[in-house]
């Protein structure tokens, strides 16, 4: 004997009817379901007939369940409640996100590094961190929680809505503590090639110009289209190049670059902003342990700055 046998063929209807006893509606129950008021009409029609009882009694204006429609609808809600659990723990519970774009330099020399600590500091959390190849990222791309960009537009981003200033940069030449030696000054430093980011020489050219720099220099220049790559080069002993200290402040502290006593500390035409997309505490107490790390790291760079001699808006 086939188990159930006074069950109807199809399931559709008992879901048709579910939905249609527990909203008390056809035009709610078709919207629940993706399907046309009609159809749902259909389902629960075929479905009194293949049981041959009355469940629902249609009135101008409102529906009515029977005696049978209310012990139908009870005991399917039970079930599909038991069921809905019993699937439901078979899946891996989806775990909260926390999603950080950032510009390729800040990503990989700033959040890389503060993984574990992110991890720690927001336990419940996915930390997802997305690289962002744009210089000033489309602040109207959703796929953030939190941007963290930089700009040479500082003054359109001051005092927008949900923007914060994070930082600004500061900049000075470096080279591999490698290929330096005691007699290893400022003016020497400018001799070796020079390493460059960006195709225009930007970052060289503002130091030099701000540092009233007056020696001139043959030197051999290469470009790299990234600081990333730039810094590569240069840790690995190819030339010098001008960066943002504070994205180098380990390999500053552990004396794997050398920036030469006296160097001039300066701001670049580069600031970083932050762009807060969502708003709920876990976000917001981001934002200001960012900005707190950001001012002891600054206060990092004072001490090194101190200790070698460099000066200037540090």
């Amino acid at each position: 004997m086939t188990p159930y046998s006074t069950l109807p063929y199809s399931h559709n209807g008992l879901k048709a009817f579910e939905s249609v006893a527990r909203l008390m509606s056809f035009t709610h129950a078709a919207h629940e379901l993706h399907v046309t008021q009609s159809a749902v009409s259909r389902q629960v029609k075929q479905l009194e007939d293949d049981l041959g009882a009355s469940l629902i009694i249609r009135k101008h204006r409102a529906i009515e369940l029977t005696s049978q429609g209310v012990e139908l609808s009870l005991a399917l809600r039970k079930n599909y409640a038991e069921l809905e659990s019993i699937i439901s723990s078979w899946q891996e519970p989806k775990q909260k996100r926390i999603v950080i774009k950032a510009t390729l330099s800040f990503t990989t020399r700033v959040l890389i590094p503060k993984v574990r600590e992110l991890n720690e500091r927001y336990p419940d959390h996915e930390i997802v961190i997305i690289p962002s190849l744009e210089e000033d990222e489309c602040l109207d791309n959703p796929d953030y929680d939190l941007l963290i960009f930089h700009t040479r537009r500082k003054d359109h981003y001051d005092n927008k809505a949900n923007m914060f200033l994070l930082r600004e940069e500061f900049m000075a030449p470096v080279c591999a503590t490698s290929i330096a030696t005691e007699e290893t000054d400022l003016d020497s430093i400018l001799t070796m090639p020079r390493l460059h980011p960006t195709l225009d020489h930007h970052d060289w050219k503002m130091w030099l110009s701000v540092a009233n720099n007056q020696t001139i220099h043959d030197v051999r220049n290469t470009s790299f289209l990234s600081l990333d790559l730039a810094l590569t080069a240069c840790l690995s002993g190819q030339g010098v190049t001008v960066t943002d200290l504070l994205l180098i402040i380990q390999e500053l502290e552990k004396g794997f670059f050398y920036c030469p006593k006296n160097a001039k500390i300066q701001h670049s035409a580069w600031t970083y902003y932050g762009h807060q997309r969502t708003h709920n505490p876990i976000i917001d107490d981001l934002i200001l342990w960012l900005i707190s790390d950001s001012k002891k790291e600054i206060k990092r760079l004072k001490a090194l700055a101190t200790q070698y001699g460099w000066h200037g808006v540090i």
